[in-house]
């Protein structure tokens, strides 16, 4: 296998690996806000629901990046 095909399936494992984390860090981050204390459906914690946003946010984020690279290696790796 030449060294740019290596290159690229290499980087698409790393790319499965990181969507699999983001996945991870979205699903700590809604089962924390199910397990905090709420009022009328709200957090009562506040820095508890910046945190749980944030991680979703950026998960969301970090899926996305994986998902562009997974493509753009399979893409790539099709040609060679």
């Amino acid at each position: 296998m030449s060294s740019a095909k290596q290159y690229l399936e290499n980087l698409r494992q790393t790319a499965f690996h990181l969507n699999e984390i983001a996945s991870n860090m979205q699903q700590d981050a809604i089962r924390l806000i199910q397990e905090k204390p709420q009022v009328n459906g709200k957090l009562q914690n506040q820095d508890t629901k910046n945190d749980s946003v944030f991680t979703i946010l950026c998960s969301v984020n970090l899926q996305k990046i994986a998902e562009n690279i997974i493509t753009y290696c399979e893409e790539r790796l099709s040609h060679m």
